[in-house]
């Protein structure tokens, strides 16, 4: 069994009534989250799904275009401290 390592880039966006992830190089998988952590938490699960299916429908698992290397994020979020 070969494995392969792919890394693909997830967009969160903010809407009033909450978020939509997404993997631009994996058109339709997409999910909603009503907050942030939610809708990354059914990206993972969206993300595994999606390559599954291809995986059994026989489909070729796309790479993602232009990304040379992995990619990490970190996340500074500043919030007011009350003394």
């Amino acid at each position: 069994m070969k494995i392969n390592t792919r890394t693909y880039s997830l967009s969160v966006e903010r809407y009033p009534d909450g978020y939509l992830a997404y993997f631009p190089a994996l058109e339709g998988c997409n999910t909603w989250g009503k907050t942030y952590e939610e809708a990354v938490t059914h990206a993972e699960e969206a993300l595994a799904l999606y390559l599954e299916t291809l995986d059994e429908l026989g489909k070729l698992i796309p790479a993602e275009q232009g990304l040379k290397q992995p990619v990490s994020l970190g996340v500074t979020v500043r919030v007011p401290v009350i003394a």
